[in-house]
């Protein structure tokens, strides 16, 4: 007796339905940007949490970082 392999289960798709290679590229991308984003938002607060050796120390300096980290995070859309 023949079996029909149109009654055996389904092939399993390589990706989930809807999620071809170009959006996985494309979601790499974003998460890219977002790394780059973050890694300039830390640099900025670590620069605004140093203190210069020949610099009188500046109260406001960490202020301004936190905000430069903030509108950097903001221009990403995190």
């Amino acid at each position: 007796m023949k079996t029909d392999k149109s009654a055996e289960s389904p092939e399993v798709a390589l990706h989930p339905a809807g999620r071809d290679v170009e959006s996985a590229v494309e979601r790499i991308e974003l998460l890219e940007a977002q790394v780059r984003a973050l890694g300039q938002a830390i640099r900025a607060l670590v620069q605004g949490m140093e203190e210069i050796p020949d610099q009188e120390p500046d109260p406001e300096r960490p202020a301004r970082a936190g905000r430069l980290a903030h509108e950097l995070l903001l221009a990403q859309g995190l």
